[in-house]
Order: C-alpha cells, then sequence, then structure tokens
C-alpha cells in the first residue's frame, strides 16, 4: 500500500480558522493572539500556514503568528527561513527579530489585550522581548487556541485517518520482522517500522520510535538499544507516522513467544481498560469522567502502583498536528466537557520493573454519530 503524497492545506480551511481565532478573541475581550511554535511542537503555528521551522540553532527552529482581532495575521521565522515561511503562507512573513516592532506597532495602534499560546515552550528570552514590547499591557497566557485545535474540521480527520493507517502499517512490518525467523534488536524492530511508514508514504515518524524489551519495557518511555528480542518478552512499542501535517500516536505492546501469566494480564489489563474508555466515550461527557472509566479498570486489576494513569497522569491526549495536543486531556481533575470533532488517544500503561510492560493506545474521533477509531492494528499480541 502506498498513499500518495499530502496535499497542501487548502485556503479555505487556513482562512476559516483565521476567522474563528479572530471571534474569540472578540469573545474573550482580548486584541492580538500570539502563538508560538518550534520545529518540535509546531501546531500553534501550523495552524494557520503549511510552513514548519527546521532544526537548529539561532533561531531558526522557532516561529511566532501574530493574529490581531481584525486584518490579517503576520508570520515570524528565524532568520534564513523566511523565503521559505513565504511560499507557504498566505499573510506577510518577516523575520522573528522584526517581531518586537511590529507588536510594538500593534501597541500603539490601541491593541491593550496580548494573549500567548505556547508559554510551557518559548525560550526565556523570546518571552521578555515580547513582554517588553507590549507593555505597558501585559501578555496573558491562554488556552484560546488549544481549544480551537481540539476540534478538528472533516479535512483535518481525512489527514489524520491516513496518518493512522501509516501507523498501521509501521506495526505490521514490526510483526513481519520479529516473526521473519531471526533474532532481531530494538533497534532493527524500530527501523523496520520507521521504513515501512515512509515507503508508504509518511513524511517521517511523528516521533522517535521507541522499542523497549523484557525486563527495558518497565521503562515508560525509552529508546531502542542493541538488546536482542527474546522468547517470553513483553515488548512496549510506541510508534507514529507524520502525514503532511497530522501525526499519529500510537502505543501497542506485545509478546514474543510464550506468555507467562502475569505477563498475559498486564496485556489484557490494558486492552480492556481502554475498551472501557472507547465503550464509555460520547460527546459531551466530562474528560474527568472518561478518565475514571480507563483509571477504574487499571485500579481494579491491582495495577495502580504500575501506571501513571491510574496515578493520575492522565489516560489519553488530544492529538492531532502535534503527537500531544494540550485539548483534550483526559485527567482526572479536567471537568471540562470532550466536544463533538475532537480528536484524542485513550490509552493504559502498565510497567512493573523486572517483569515488563507496554503501552495500549487508540487513536478516536468523536462525532455527533458516534465515536470512530482512527487506527485498527490489534491490542492484544501474542506473536
Amino acid at each position: 500500500m502506498y498513499l500518495e503524497p499530502p496535499t497542501s492545506t487548502p485556503e479555505s480551511e487556513i482562512r476559516s480558522r483565521i476567522r474563528a481565532t479572530q471571534e474569540a478573541l472578540a469573545a474573550s475581550g482580548s486584541d492580538v493572539l500570539v502563538g508560538y511554535a518550534d520545529c518540535w511542537r509546531t501546531a500553534n503555528v501550523r495552524y494557520y500556514t503549511d510552513f514548519r521551522p527546521v532544526d537548529g540553532v539561532h533561531g531558526i527552529a522557532q516561529a511566532v503568528v501574530v493574529v490581531p482581532r481584525s486584518g490579517d495575521p503576520l508570520l515570524f521565522a528565524g532568520d534564513g527561513c523566511v523565503d521559505y515561511a513565504r511560499s507557504e503562507t498566505l499573510f506577510d512573513v518577516d523575520t522573528l527579530d522584526a517581531l518586537p516592532g511590529s507588536l510594538a506597532r500593534l501597541r500603539a495602534g490601541g491593541s491593550e489585550q496580548f494573549v500567548l499560546a505556547g508559554v510551557e515552550q518559548i525560550p526565556v528570552g523570546l518571552h521578555a522581548a515580547i513582554t517588553d514590547a507590549v507593555a505597558p499591557a501585559q501578555l496573558r497566557p491562554t488556552d484560546l487556541l488549544a481549544r480551537l485545535k481540539a476540534v478538528k474540521s472533516p479535512w483535518e480527520v481525512e489527514q489524520l485517518r491516513r496518518a493512522a493507517r501509516l501507523t498501521d502499517l509501521a506495526m505490521e512490518a514490526v510483526r513481519e520482522v520479529v516473526q521473519g525467523g531471526r533474532a532481531v534488536t530494538e533497534r532493527e524492530v524500530a527501523m523496520a517500522a520507521d521504513v515501512a511508514m515512509i515507503q508508504a508514504g509518511a513524511d517521517t515518524p511523528a516521533y522517535l520510535s521507541m522499542v523497549q524489551a523484557g525486563a527495558r519495557s518497565a521503562f515508560s518511555l525509552a529508546l531502542p538499544t542493541n538488546r536482542v528480542i527474546e522468547a517470553g518478552d513483553l515488548v512496549l512499542t510506541d510508534i507514529g507516522a507524520r502525514y503532511g501535517n497530522y501525526v499519529a500516536d500510537g502505543g501497542r505492546g506485545f509478546v514474543f513467544g510464550p506468555a507467562s501469566d502475569q505477563v498475559r494480564d498486564i496485556v489484557e489489563t490494558a486492552a480492556d481498560a481502554v475498551e472501557a474508555g472507547l465503550a464509555a466515550a460520547r460527546p459531551g461527557i466530562s474528560a474527568s469522567e472518561l478518565n475514571a472509566v480507563v483509571a477504574g479498570v487499571l485500579l481494579e486489576r491491582g495495577y495502580g502502583p504500575f501506571s501513571g494513569e491510574a496515578r493520575g497522569r492522565g489516560t489519553g491526549h488530544g492529538t492531532g498536528m502535534d503527537p500531544e495536543e494540550e485539548m483534550p486531556w483526559i485527567g482526572p481533575t479536567n471537568e471540562a466537557l470532550i466536544e463533538s470533532g475532537s480528536v484524542f488517544t485513550l490509552k493504559a500503561t502498565i510497567n512493573v520493573p523486572e517483569v515488563g510492560g507496554l503501552r495500549t493506545e487508540r487513536i478516536v474521533h468523536l462525532a455527533d454519530s458516534g465515536l470512530e477509531t482512527l487506527d485498527f492494528f490489534p491490542m492484544r499480541n501474542y506473536w
């Protein structure tokens, strides 16, 4: 299977997002949205342009979008990236050095309420420069953009279906190489997944692929090594594909060879927890209520001490242009209602020291008509 290369974001999508942002600014009493993104977490800027910052130093990994309540946005990119950014953007683009002056002019023109999306990731120096430029007005953090990103258009959902399909194909390649009759290492398994998804049409992996076998699978998050996968190993994989602007976040585990009763129980419990969440999810359910369903299975089966999700980390998160987006966060303290149109993961991680673990994850689209699963690779894998 090969997916055709992704198309550019339709102009109608971009214009609709700009209008929605300006309407949200007006409704909140804010004048200007400042959105920060970098080459690792791109969505706050890529929501408005197909430009993506490139990895590097001296500012080239950073970008800022400025959306006033009326008029066109402005994009600011690192020096050396501006021509590329202009080729991918519907509105004016300038260098990051020009950002403070542009913000100061907006302030002088009467803008008083500036809000910042991306406060958790923006560098201290850039944050200080923006704060100084808008003074004496204050720069306040906002979740306005996170709320807009959380609800996907039909076009966005289709991009995510394709990213999820590529992730399924990567897992099929993992199964083939593991069952291929020769000993393979964690690194070889991760490489097989990466090659398969790219050959099938992915731009890149969504993030560095994780493969952890045996006792190493008890690490919740780790990168692959030269450890050989052995009979009886429980193997954690967390693999996702990037297709155009959109990514899939896929956690799966498998047992290679005979499974002990303890290992089998880990696999079955994680799958049961996610399936309980899938059955409960509906538009209008609160994030905390949905979290309680998934975490409840983990706690009932005795995995509270061995699961970050059961201890309050949250059993799901938004996904879209970034593997993990701010909303909806499916967590115990989030009373917000999950809106129709949201795309998110439901997940259950279990990590038992010296035994192993896995992360079982599904990507779903919550629609008025019900829950749509975007990825389909099995959650119970005994190879």
